[in-house]
Protein backbone atom coordinates (compact mmCIF):
# COMPACT_ATOMS: atom_id res chain seq x y z
CA UNK A 1 0.00 0.00 0.00
CA UNK A 2 2.60 2.07 0.54
CA UNK A 3 4.29 1.87 -2.48
CA UNK A 4 1.46 1.90 -4.31
CA UNK A 5 0.96 5.65 -2.42
CA UNK A 6 4.18 6.82 -3.11
CA UNK A 7 3.48 5.71 -6.87
CA UNK A 8 0.20 7.75 -6.69
CA UNK A 9 1.94 10.95 -5.26
CA UNK A 10 4.99 10.13 -8.05
CA UNK A 11 2.70 10.07 -11.00
CA UNK A 12 0.42 13.08 -9.54
CA UNK A 13 3.85 15.51 -9.94
CA UNK A 14 4.43 13.86 -13.08
CA UNK A 15 1.30 14.97 -14.92
CA UNK A 16 1.68 18.54 -13.12
CA UNK A 17 5.20 18.53 -15.07
CA UNK A 18 3.46 17.08 -18.33
CA UNK A 19 0.98 19.36 -18.46
CA UNK A 20 3.20 21.98 -18.51
CA UNK A 21 5.66 20.30 -20.87
CA UNK A 22 2.68 19.35 -23.27
CA UNK A 23 1.71 22.60 -24.70
CA UNK A 24 5.51 23.44 -25.20
CA UNK A 25 5.64 20.04 -27.37
CA UNK A 26 2.78 21.49 -28.99
CA UNK A 27 3.83 24.66 -30.06
CA UNK A 28 7.30 24.00 -30.97
CA UNK A 29 6.05 20.55 -32.76
CA UNK A 30 3.85 23.32 -34.91
CA UNK A 31 6.47 25.59 -35.35
CA UNK A 32 8.49 23.18 -37.24
CA UNK A 33 5.88 21.65 -39.40
CA UNK A 34 5.25 25.22 -40.49
CA UNK A 35 9.25 25.77 -41.04
CA UNK A 36 9.34 22.94 -43.06
CA UNK A 37 6.47 24.00 -44.63
CA UNK A 38 8.28 27.55 -45.28
CA UNK A 39 11.55 25.90 -46.02
CA UNK A 40 12.46 28.74 -42.85
CA UNK A 41 16.20 26.93 -42.40
CA UNK A 42 16.70 29.61 -39.54
CA UNK A 43 13.51 29.01 -38.03
CA UNK A 44 13.92 25.21 -37.69
CA UNK A 45 17.16 25.29 -36.39
CA UNK A 46 15.50 27.00 -33.55
CA UNK A 47 12.78 25.17 -33.34
CA UNK A 48 14.20 22.30 -33.50
CA UNK A 49 16.25 22.68 -30.73
CA UNK A 50 13.17 23.79 -28.24
CA UNK A 51 11.10 20.82 -29.49
CA UNK A 52 13.91 18.16 -28.69
CA UNK A 53 14.33 20.01 -25.18
CA UNK A 54 10.64 20.15 -24.49
CA UNK A 55 10.39 16.17 -25.92
CA UNK A 56 13.17 15.10 -23.25
CA UNK A 57 11.12 17.19 -20.72
CA UNK A 58 8.16 15.51 -21.47
CA UNK A 59 10.17 12.32 -21.68
CA UNK A 60 11.09 12.72 -18.70
CA UNK A 61 7.99 13.33 -17.04
CA UNK A 62 7.00 9.69 -18.17
CA UNK A 63 9.66 7.79 -17.31
CA UNK A 64 10.50 5.69 -13.61
CA UNK A 65 9.11 2.78 -11.52
CA UNK A 66 5.76 4.92 -11.56
CA UNK A 67 5.35 4.96 -15.24
CA UNK A 68 6.18 1.07 -15.11
CA UNK A 69 3.32 0.23 -12.75
CA UNK A 70 1.14 2.80 -14.70
CA UNK A 71 1.54 0.77 -17.60
CA UNK A 72 0.26 -2.40 -15.90
CA UNK A 73 -2.86 -0.94 -14.27
CA UNK A 74 -6.17 -1.20 -15.84
CA UNK A 75 -7.26 2.47 -17.37
CA UNK A 76 -4.38 4.21 -16.04
CA UNK A 77 -2.24 2.23 -19.03
CA UNK A 78 -4.67 3.36 -21.40
CA UNK A 79 -3.52 7.01 -20.85
CA UNK A 80 0.39 5.97 -19.53
CA UNK A 81 1.24 4.42 -22.95
CA UNK A 82 0.30 6.71 -25.37
CA UNK A 83 1.96 9.79 -23.46
CA UNK A 84 5.23 7.48 -22.89
CA UNK A 85 5.16 6.83 -27.24
CA UNK A 86 4.60 10.35 -27.78
CA UNK A 87 7.58 11.39 -26.42
CA UNK A 88 9.77 8.85 -26.98
CA UNK A 89 8.88 9.13 -30.96
CA UNK A 90 9.30 12.94 -30.76
CA UNK A 91 12.34 12.71 -28.86
CA UNK A 92 13.49 10.53 -31.58
CA UNK A 93 12.28 12.58 -34.83
CA UNK A 94 14.12 15.61 -32.68
CA UNK A 95 17.14 13.88 -32.38
CA UNK A 96 17.51 11.51 -35.62
CA UNK A 97 15.41 13.74 -38.16
CA UNK A 98 15.29 17.54 -37.58
CA UNK A 99 18.39 18.30 -36.14
CA UNK A 100 20.55 17.04 -39.22
CA UNK A 101 17.81 18.69 -41.34
CA UNK A 102 18.35 22.42 -39.58
CA UNK A 103 22.27 21.18 -39.61
CA UNK A 104 22.27 21.40 -43.39
CA UNK A 105 21.78 24.89 -42.81
CA UNK A 106 19.56 25.36 -46.18
CA UNK A 107 16.24 24.11 -46.74
CA UNK A 108 16.05 24.12 -50.36
CA UNK A 109 16.30 20.61 -50.78
CA UNK A 110 13.17 20.20 -49.54
CA UNK A 111 11.53 22.44 -52.27
CA UNK A 112 10.76 21.45 -56.16
CA UNK A 113 14.04 21.97 -58.39
CA UNK A 114 14.26 24.63 -60.14
CA UNK A 115 15.34 25.62 -63.39
CA UNK A 116 18.76 27.65 -63.57
CA UNK A 117 19.59 28.82 -67.30
CA UNK A 118 17.29 26.17 -68.73
CA UNK A 119 18.82 23.49 -66.58
CA UNK A 120 18.31 21.75 -63.41
CA UNK A 121 21.62 20.17 -61.95
CA UNK A 122 21.02 16.47 -61.66
CA UNK A 123 23.26 16.37 -58.89
CA UNK A 124 21.40 19.75 -56.55
CA UNK A 125 20.45 17.54 -53.87
CA UNK A 126 23.56 14.93 -53.73
CA UNK A 127 25.33 17.18 -50.39
CA UNK A 128 21.56 16.22 -48.87
CA UNK A 129 21.30 12.70 -49.87
CA UNK A 130 22.26 11.17 -46.60
CA UNK A 131 20.79 13.46 -44.24
CA UNK A 132 17.28 13.33 -46.54
CA UNK A 133 17.89 9.00 -46.25
CA UNK A 134 18.50 9.32 -42.39
CA UNK A 135 15.61 11.79 -41.54
CA UNK A 136 13.23 9.50 -43.77
CA UNK A 137 13.74 6.08 -41.73
CA UNK A 138 13.41 8.06 -38.89
CA UNK A 139 10.33 9.67 -39.38
CA UNK A 140 8.86 6.80 -41.03
CA UNK A 141 9.85 4.67 -38.41
CA UNK A 142 8.16 7.11 -35.21
CA UNK A 143 4.92 7.49 -37.56
CA UNK A 144 4.39 4.38 -37.80
CA UNK A 145 4.92 3.99 -34.39
CA UNK A 146 2.10 6.66 -33.56
CA UNK A 147 -0.21 5.24 -36.13
CA UNK A 148 -0.56 1.69 -34.32
CA UNK A 149 -0.84 3.50 -30.63
CA UNK A 150 -3.77 1.47 -29.32
CA UNK A 151 -6.54 4.79 -28.26
CA UNK A 152 -9.22 2.31 -26.76
CA UNK A 153 -10.09 3.87 -23.52
CA UNK A 154 -7.87 6.81 -24.23
CA UNK A 155 -9.32 10.20 -22.64
CA UNK A 156 -9.56 13.07 -24.96
CA UNK A 157 -7.41 14.99 -22.79
CA UNK A 158 -4.53 12.72 -23.91
CA UNK A 159 -5.97 11.20 -27.37
CA UNK A 160 -6.32 14.78 -28.82
CA UNK A 161 -3.60 16.08 -28.52
CA UNK A 162 -1.79 12.37 -29.68
CA UNK A 163 -3.62 12.78 -32.89
CA UNK A 164 -2.74 15.88 -33.79
CA UNK A 165 1.08 15.74 -33.49
CA UNK A 166 0.37 12.46 -35.24
CA UNK A 167 -0.93 14.41 -37.83
CA UNK A 168 2.25 16.87 -37.72
CA UNK A 169 4.45 14.55 -38.28
CA UNK A 170 2.97 12.55 -40.82
CA UNK A 171 2.85 16.57 -42.74
CA UNK A 172 6.97 16.76 -41.90
CA UNK A 173 7.10 12.89 -43.49
CA UNK A 174 5.63 13.00 -46.14
CA UNK A 175 7.90 16.49 -46.97
CA UNK A 176 10.81 14.86 -46.34
CA UNK A 177 10.26 11.30 -47.89
CA UNK A 178 9.66 13.69 -51.63
CA UNK A 179 12.97 15.22 -50.88
CA UNK A 180 14.36 12.00 -50.08
CA UNK A 181 12.84 10.33 -53.11
CA UNK A 182 14.08 13.55 -55.14
CA UNK A 183 17.45 13.13 -54.22
CA UNK A 184 17.30 9.33 -55.23
CA UNK A 185 16.43 9.71 -58.85
CA UNK A 186 17.26 12.70 -59.97
CA UNK A 187 20.81 11.71 -61.33
CA UNK A 188 19.31 9.09 -63.29
CA UNK A 189 16.07 10.66 -64.09
CA UNK A 190 17.70 14.02 -65.55
CA UNK A 191 19.96 12.35 -67.72
CA UNK A 192 23.09 12.70 -65.27
CA UNK A 193 24.37 9.69 -66.44
CA UNK A 194 22.87 8.77 -69.42
CA UNK A 195 20.18 10.65 -71.88
CA UNK A 196 16.18 9.50 -71.19
CA UNK A 197 13.78 10.34 -73.48
CA UNK A 198 10.20 11.30 -71.38
CA UNK A 199 6.49 11.51 -72.52
CA UNK A 200 4.59 14.77 -71.14
CA UNK A 201 0.26 13.79 -70.99
CA UNK A 202 -0.92 17.41 -70.97
CA UNK A 203 -4.20 16.66 -69.55
CA UNK A 204 -7.15 18.56 -70.82
CA UNK A 205 -9.55 19.06 -68.09
CA UNK A 206 -12.49 20.31 -69.93
CA UNK A 207 -13.09 16.35 -70.76
CA UNK A 208 -12.68 15.35 -67.00
CA UNK A 209 -10.80 11.81 -66.24
CA UNK A 210 -10.26 9.81 -63.26
CA UNK A 211 -6.82 11.97 -62.63
CA UNK A 212 -7.95 15.27 -64.47
CA UNK A 213 -8.61 15.21 -67.85
CA UNK A 214 -7.62 13.25 -71.84
CA UNK A 215 -4.13 13.46 -72.42
CA UNK A 216 -4.80 16.17 -75.26
CA UNK A 217 -1.43 16.71 -76.21
CA UNK A 218 1.31 14.25 -75.60
CA UNK A 219 5.27 15.44 -75.80
CA UNK A 220 8.36 13.91 -76.61
CA UNK A 221 11.12 15.39 -74.29
CA UNK A 222 14.69 14.50 -74.26
CA UNK A 223 16.68 15.14 -70.95
CA UNK A 224 20.48 15.04 -70.97
CA UNK A 225 23.03 16.83 -68.04
CA UNK A 226 19.98 18.29 -66.68
CA UNK A 227 18.66 19.70 -70.10
CA UNK A 228 15.59 19.20 -71.34
CA UNK A 229 14.15 19.28 -74.89
CA UNK A 230 11.40 19.11 -77.11
CA UNK A 231 11.88 16.59 -79.37
CA UNK A 232 8.30 15.69 -81.26
CA UNK A 233 4.92 16.53 -80.30
CA UNK A 234 1.41 14.34 -81.16
CA UNK A 235 -2.36 14.53 -80.20
CA UNK A 236 -3.78 11.43 -78.11
CA UNK A 237 -6.56 11.49 -80.88
CA UNK A 238 -3.75 10.56 -83.77
CA UNK A 239 -2.79 7.43 -82.04
CA UNK A 240 -6.02 5.78 -81.95
CA UNK A 241 -5.21 2.12 -82.64
CA UNK A 242 -8.66 -0.26 -83.04
CA UNK A 243 -6.46 -3.12 -82.74
CA UNK A 244 -5.83 -2.60 -78.93
CA UNK A 245 -1.77 -2.52 -79.02
CA UNK A 246 -2.26 -2.78 -75.08
CA UNK A 247 -3.56 -5.41 -72.40
CA UNK A 248 -5.92 -4.79 -70.08
CA UNK A 249 -6.72 -6.68 -66.78
CA UNK A 250 -10.13 -8.53 -66.67
CA UNK A 251 -11.21 -5.80 -64.00
CA UNK A 252 -9.68 -2.97 -66.01
CA UNK A 253 -12.05 -4.75 -68.92
CA UNK A 254 -14.92 -5.57 -67.09
CA UNK A 255 -15.31 -2.44 -65.67
CA UNK A 256 -14.04 0.62 -68.42
CA UNK A 257 -14.67 -1.74 -71.20
CA UNK A 258 -11.82 -1.52 -74.63
CA UNK A 259 -11.87 2.37 -75.11
CA UNK A 260 -9.26 2.20 -72.41
CA UNK A 261 -6.91 -0.34 -75.24
CA UNK A 262 -8.51 1.51 -78.33
CA UNK A 263 -8.44 5.15 -77.38
CA UNK A 264 -4.74 6.75 -75.21
CA UNK A 265 -7.77 9.47 -74.51
CA UNK A 266 -9.12 7.26 -72.15
CA UNK A 267 -5.76 5.91 -70.69
CA UNK A 268 -7.09 7.46 -67.20
CA UNK A 269 -10.11 6.22 -66.72
CA UNK A 270 -7.74 4.48 -63.83
CA UNK A 271 -7.21 6.37 -60.72
CA UNK A 272 -3.78 4.44 -60.69
CA UNK A 273 -1.50 7.01 -61.97
CA UNK A 274 1.53 4.62 -62.48
CA UNK A 275 -0.78 2.19 -64.92
CA UNK A 276 -2.36 5.45 -66.86
CA UNK A 277 1.36 5.98 -67.87
CA UNK A 278 2.48 2.37 -68.70
CA UNK A 279 -0.31 2.19 -71.42
CA UNK A 280 0.00 5.85 -72.40
CA UNK A 281 3.99 4.11 -73.30
CA UNK A 282 2.41 1.53 -75.09
CA UNK A 283 0.40 3.66 -77.70
CA UNK A 284 3.42 5.78 -78.19
CA UNK A 285 5.80 2.72 -79.00
CA UNK A 286 2.52 1.07 -81.12
CA UNK A 287 2.89 4.08 -83.55
CA UNK A 288 6.68 5.30 -82.90
CA UNK A 289 8.60 2.20 -82.33
CA UNK A 290 10.37 3.90 -79.12
CA UNK A 291 9.27 3.15 -75.81
CA UNK A 292 9.79 6.02 -73.56
CA UNK A 293 11.82 6.17 -70.07
CA UNK A 294 9.07 7.46 -68.14
CA UNK A 295 6.14 10.08 -68.51
CA UNK A 296 5.15 12.60 -66.26
CA UNK A 297 1.51 14.42 -66.44
CA UNK A 298 0.38 18.00 -65.96
CA UNK A 299 -2.46 19.99 -66.56
CA UNK A 300 -3.33 23.73 -68.13
CA UNK A 301 -4.27 24.87 -64.49
CA UNK A 302 -0.57 23.11 -63.08
CA UNK A 303 1.35 25.02 -66.00
CA UNK A 304 -0.88 28.01 -65.23
CA UNK A 305 0.78 28.07 -61.68
CA UNK A 306 4.21 27.07 -62.88
CA UNK A 307 4.22 29.96 -65.36
CA UNK A 308 2.98 32.77 -63.14
CA UNK A 309 4.97 36.12 -63.53
CA UNK A 310 6.77 34.69 -66.65
CA UNK A 311 5.91 37.23 -69.95
CA UNK A 312 3.06 36.30 -71.63
CA UNK A 313 3.27 33.77 -74.48
CA UNK A 314 1.28 34.43 -77.84
CA UNK A 315 -0.41 31.86 -79.46
CA UNK A 316 -2.43 32.40 -82.46
CA UNK A 317 -4.94 35.02 -81.72
CA UNK A 318 -3.98 34.53 -77.21
CA UNK A 319 -1.83 36.28 -75.25
CA UNK A 320 -1.02 33.46 -72.58
CA UNK A 321 -0.24 34.13 -69.47
CA UNK A 322 -0.30 32.71 -65.67
CA UNK A 323 -3.18 34.21 -64.96
CA UNK A 324 -5.65 33.25 -68.05
CA UNK A 325 -3.50 30.12 -69.54
CA UNK A 326 -6.27 27.48 -67.91
CA UNK A 327 -9.14 29.37 -68.79
CA UNK A 328 -7.88 30.10 -72.75
CA UNK A 329 -6.91 26.31 -73.43
CA UNK A 330 -10.21 24.48 -71.58
CA UNK A 331 -12.70 27.39 -72.60
CA UNK A 332 -11.33 30.26 -74.87
CA UNK A 333 -9.72 28.42 -77.82
CA UNK A 334 -13.32 26.07 -78.26
CA UNK A 335 -15.05 29.08 -79.05
CA UNK A 336 -12.10 30.65 -81.54
CA UNK A 337 -11.90 26.76 -83.19
CA UNK A 338 -15.48 25.50 -84.25
CA UNK A 339 -13.31 22.59 -86.07
CA UNK A 340 -12.17 20.37 -83.75
CA UNK A 341 -9.34 19.59 -85.51
CA UNK A 342 -8.18 23.21 -85.28
CA UNK A 343 -8.46 23.01 -81.97
CA UNK A 344 -6.29 19.89 -81.15
CA UNK A 345 -3.48 21.53 -83.11
CA UNK A 346 -4.13 24.64 -81.36
CA UNK A 347 -3.77 22.66 -77.95
CA UNK A 348 -0.76 20.49 -78.65
CA UNK A 349 0.68 23.52 -80.08
CA UNK A 350 0.37 25.99 -77.39
CA UNK A 351 1.07 22.84 -74.51
CA UNK A 352 4.17 22.94 -76.81
CA UNK A 353 5.30 26.73 -76.69
CA UNK A 354 4.31 26.94 -73.03
CA UNK A 355 6.17 23.62 -71.75
CA UNK A 356 9.08 25.39 -73.74
CA UNK A 357 8.80 28.46 -71.91
CA UNK A 358 8.51 26.55 -68.43
CA UNK A 359 12.23 24.65 -68.88
CA UNK A 360 13.88 27.39 -70.79
CA UNK A 361 13.45 29.04 -67.08
CA UNK A 362 11.29 32.16 -67.99
CA UNK A 363 8.98 31.43 -64.62
CA UNK A 364 9.98 30.64 -60.89
CA UNK A 365 8.36 27.20 -60.99
CA UNK A 366 9.18 25.88 -57.52
CA UNK A 367 5.94 27.56 -55.44
CA UNK A 368 3.60 26.80 -58.77
CA UNK A 369 5.17 23.09 -59.14
CA UNK A 370 4.58 22.61 -55.28
CA UNK A 371 0.77 23.87 -55.31
CA UNK A 372 0.42 21.49 -58.34
CA UNK A 373 1.83 18.53 -56.74
CA UNK A 374 -0.18 19.24 -53.64
CA UNK A 375 -3.83 19.16 -56.15
CA UNK A 376 -2.29 16.44 -57.82
CA UNK A 377 -1.91 18.39 -61.11
CA UNK A 378 1.33 16.84 -61.67
CA UNK A 379 2.73 13.65 -61.68
CA UNK A 380 5.80 11.31 -62.81
CA UNK A 381 6.09 7.81 -63.30
CA UNK A 382 9.42 5.82 -64.28
CA UNK A 383 10.10 2.98 -66.24
CA UNK A 384 12.76 1.87 -63.98
CA UNK A 385 11.69 -0.10 -61.43
CA UNK A 386 13.82 1.22 -58.37
CA UNK A 387 13.36 4.51 -59.46
CA UNK A 388 9.45 3.77 -59.59
CA UNK A 389 9.54 2.17 -56.10
CA UNK A 390 10.86 6.01 -54.87
CA UNK A 391 8.38 7.54 -57.02
CA UNK A 392 5.13 5.64 -55.74
CA UNK A 393 6.02 6.22 -51.88
CA UNK A 394 5.37 9.99 -52.64
CA UNK A 395 2.16 11.90 -53.67
CA UNK A 396 3.92 12.63 -56.97
CA UNK A 397 3.82 8.80 -57.81
CA UNK A 398 -0.23 9.05 -57.99
CA UNK A 399 -0.28 5.52 -56.66
CA UNK A 400 -3.70 5.40 -55.38
CA UNK A 401 -4.91 2.03 -55.65
CA UNK A 402 -2.17 0.88 -53.47
CA UNK A 403 -2.61 3.64 -51.07
CA UNK A 404 -4.88 1.76 -48.89
CA UNK A 405 -5.44 4.79 -46.08
CA UNK A 406 -7.16 6.91 -49.20
CA UNK A 407 -10.73 7.06 -50.22
CA UNK A 408 -11.38 8.56 -53.45
CA UNK A 409 -14.12 10.52 -55.55
CA UNK A 410 -13.33 10.24 -59.41
CA UNK A 411 -15.22 11.90 -62.31
CA UNK A 412 -15.20 10.39 -65.69
CA UNK A 413 -16.93 12.25 -68.68
CA UNK A 414 -19.29 10.05 -69.99
CA UNK A 415 -20.08 11.65 -73.43
CA UNK A 416 -16.97 12.84 -75.43
CA UNK A 417 -18.37 16.43 -75.24
CA UNK A 418 -16.01 19.38 -73.70
CA UNK A 419 -18.34 21.04 -71.41
CA UNK A 420 -17.29 19.82 -68.56
CA UNK A 421 -15.65 23.20 -68.26
CA UNK A 422 -18.28 23.97 -66.97
CA UNK A 423 -19.46 21.72 -64.52
CA UNK A 424 -18.08 22.23 -60.61
CA UNK A 425 -17.64 19.10 -58.78
CA UNK A 426 -18.10 19.51 -54.91
CA UNK A 427 -17.10 16.93 -52.30
CA UNK A 428 -17.63 17.10 -49.14
CA UNK A 429 -16.21 14.86 -46.27
CA UNK A 430 -17.44 13.72 -43.12
CA UNK A 431 -15.62 11.70 -40.52
CA UNK A 432 -17.41 10.26 -38.54
CA UNK A 433 -15.17 9.19 -35.10
CA UNK A 434 -15.12 7.01 -32.34
CA UNK A 435 -14.68 7.79 -28.58
CA UNK A 436 -10.95 6.76 -29.56
CA UNK A 437 -10.31 8.63 -32.81
CA UNK A 438 -10.76 6.32 -34.99
CA UNK A 439 -13.01 6.50 -38.35
CA UNK A 440 -16.39 4.60 -37.41
CA UNK A 441 -17.63 5.78 -41.11
CA UNK A 442 -17.78 8.77 -43.20
CA UNK A 443 -20.34 10.89 -45.31
CA UNK A 444 -19.21 11.71 -48.72
CA UNK A 445 -21.36 14.22 -50.16
CA UNK A 446 -20.45 15.05 -54.17
CA UNK A 447 -22.41 17.90 -55.67
CA UNK A 448 -22.00 18.27 -59.12
CA UNK A 449 -23.73 22.30 -60.62
CA UNK A 450 -23.99 22.98 -64.67
CA UNK A 451 -23.14 26.74 -64.30
CA UNK A 452 -23.26 27.07 -68.34
CA UNK A 453 -25.28 29.99 -68.54
CA UNK A 454 -25.09 31.22 -72.44
CA UNK A 455 -26.81 29.25 -75.75
CA UNK A 456 -25.84 26.49 -75.90
CA UNK A 457 -26.41 26.44 -79.71
CA UNK A 458 -23.89 29.10 -80.26
CA UNK A 459 -21.11 26.67 -79.06
CA UNK A 460 -19.13 24.24 -81.10
CA UNK A 461 -21.18 21.19 -81.66
CA UNK A 462 -17.81 18.78 -80.00
CA UNK A 463 -17.74 21.19 -77.50
CA UNK A 464 -21.87 21.15 -76.39
CA UNK A 465 -22.16 17.32 -77.85
CA UNK A 466 -19.84 15.12 -78.47
CA UNK A 467 -19.34 12.02 -79.58
CA UNK A 468 -22.35 10.22 -77.58
CA UNK A 469 -24.40 12.80 -79.45
CA UNK A 470 -26.55 13.34 -76.26
CA UNK A 471 -28.74 16.71 -76.13
CA UNK A 472 -27.02 19.98 -76.62
CA UNK A 473 -25.39 20.86 -73.53
CA UNK A 474 -25.86 18.14 -71.61
CA UNK A 475 -23.10 16.65 -69.48
CA UNK A 476 -22.91 12.79 -68.70
CA UNK A 477 -20.23 11.36 -66.05
CA UNK A 478 -19.38 8.56 -64.19
CA UNK A 479 -19.18 9.45 -60.75
CA UNK A 480 -16.78 6.69 -58.55
CA UNK A 481 -15.98 6.51 -55.22
CA UNK A 482 -13.30 4.16 -53.85
CA UNK A 483 -13.51 3.52 -49.83
CA UNK A 484 -10.27 3.63 -47.72
CA UNK A 485 -9.53 -0.38 -47.02
CA UNK A 486 -11.83 -1.87 -44.07
CA UNK A 487 -14.57 0.53 -44.95
CA UNK A 488 -17.85 0.05 -47.50
CA UNK A 489 -20.33 1.93 -48.99
CA UNK A 490 -23.54 0.71 -47.67
CA UNK A 491 -25.89 2.98 -49.26
CA UNK A 492 -26.33 6.05 -51.57
CA UNK A 493 -29.20 8.88 -51.92
CA UNK A 494 -29.56 11.17 -54.92
CA UNK A 495 -30.98 14.33 -54.31
CA UNK A 496 -32.57 12.99 -51.06
CA UNK A 497 -33.67 9.64 -53.04
CA UNK A 498 -32.47 6.25 -52.63
CA UNK A 499 -30.22 4.55 -55.39
CA UNK A 500 -28.14 1.87 -56.55
CA UNK A 501 -24.39 2.24 -55.51
CA UNK A 502 -23.73 -0.54 -58.44
CA UNK A 503 -20.59 -2.19 -56.56
CA UNK A 504 -17.23 -3.27 -58.36
CA UNK A 505 -13.93 -4.07 -57.49
CA UNK A 506 -10.38 -3.17 -59.33
CA UNK A 507 -7.57 -4.53 -58.07
CA UNK A 508 -8.44 -5.74 -54.89
CA UNK A 509 -10.48 -1.59 -54.24
CA UNK A 510 -13.87 -1.44 -54.37
CA UNK A 511 -15.63 0.60 -56.11
CA UNK A 512 -19.26 2.23 -55.94
CA UNK A 513 -20.50 4.04 -58.83
CA UNK A 514 -23.09 6.15 -60.35
CA UNK A 515 -23.66 8.36 -63.41
CA UNK A 516 -25.26 11.40 -63.70
CA UNK A 517 -26.59 13.98 -66.24
CA UNK A 518 -26.74 17.12 -66.15
CA UNK A 519 -28.39 20.09 -68.68
CA UNK A 520 -27.33 23.90 -68.04
CA UNK A 521 -28.79 25.33 -64.39
CA UNK A 522 -29.43 21.74 -63.01
CA UNK A 523 -27.88 20.21 -60.54
CA UNK A 524 -27.47 16.98 -58.32
CA UNK A 525 -25.91 15.62 -54.68
CA UNK A 526 -25.11 12.00 -54.41
CA UNK A 527 -24.28 11.51 -50.50
CA UNK A 528 -22.26 7.99 -49.97
CA UNK A 529 -22.75 6.52 -46.91
CA UNK A 530 -19.25 4.50 -45.80
CA UNK A 531 -18.95 2.12 -42.39
CA UNK A 532 -15.54 0.91 -41.24
CA UNK A 533 -15.66 -3.04 -41.04
CA UNK A 534 -12.37 -3.10 -38.91
CA UNK A 535 -11.49 -0.97 -35.58
CA UNK A 536 -8.73 1.60 -35.17
CA UNK A 537 -8.63 3.05 -38.72
CA UNK A 538 -7.29 6.72 -38.67
CA UNK A 539 -5.32 8.98 -40.91
CA UNK A 540 -7.38 8.52 -44.02
CA UNK A 541 -6.81 10.95 -47.21
CA UNK A 542 -8.49 12.09 -49.39
CA UNK A 543 -7.80 11.90 -53.55
CA UNK A 544 -10.43 13.86 -55.57
CA UNK A 545 -10.13 13.94 -59.05
CA UNK A 546 -8.51 17.93 -60.44
CA UNK A 547 -11.04 20.13 -61.96
CA UNK A 548 -10.48 22.74 -64.74
CA UNK A 549 -10.20 25.74 -62.41
CA UNK A 550 -7.80 26.78 -60.12
CA UNK A 551 -9.38 25.99 -57.15
CA UNK A 552 -9.80 22.59 -54.79
CA UNK A 553 -13.43 22.18 -54.30
CA UNK A 554 -13.35 20.10 -51.24
CA UNK A 555 -14.49 20.69 -47.54
CA UNK A 556 -13.57 17.76 -44.59
CA UNK A 557 -14.86 18.03 -41.18
CA UNK A 558 -15.98 15.31 -38.48
CA UNK A 559 -17.91 14.60 -35.77
CA UNK A 560 -18.33 12.03 -32.84
CA UNK A 561 -20.12 8.74 -32.85
CA UNK A 562 -21.33 7.05 -29.59
CA UNK A 563 -19.48 4.14 -29.02
CA UNK A 564 -17.64 2.17 -32.32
Amino acid sequence: MVALAVAAVALTWDGYQLLRSKDDLAAHAAAVQSAIGERDADTLVAEAAALETAARAFAAATDGPQWWLATHLPWVADQAVPLQQAGAAVDAVAEGALSPLASMGDLSALAAPEFVDGRIDPYLLEPYRPTLAEAAAVLATEVDSLDGTDLDGTISTVRDPFLELTDQLAEVREVVNGAHAAAEVLPTMLGGEEARTYLVMVQNNAEPRTTGGIPGAVLEVSVDGGVISLERYATANSMIDRTGPVTLTEDELRIFGRRMEVYPQNVNFTPEYPRSAQLMSEFWAAEFGETPDGVLSIDPVALGYMLAGAPATEVGPFSITGDNLAEVMLRDSYLEHPDPRDQDAFFVRASAELFGRLVGGDASAVSGIERAIDEARFMAWSADAEEQQLLSSTVVGGAFLEDESALGVFVNDGSGAKIGYYVDVHTDVVDHLCTNGSVGGQTVTVTLAHTFEGDVDKLPEYVATGAANYPDGEFHANVRLFPAAGTGVIALERDGEPSGVNPETLAGRSVASARVSLLPGESTSLVFEVVANVSGLRGLDVDITPGPKPNVYSTRSDDLLDGC
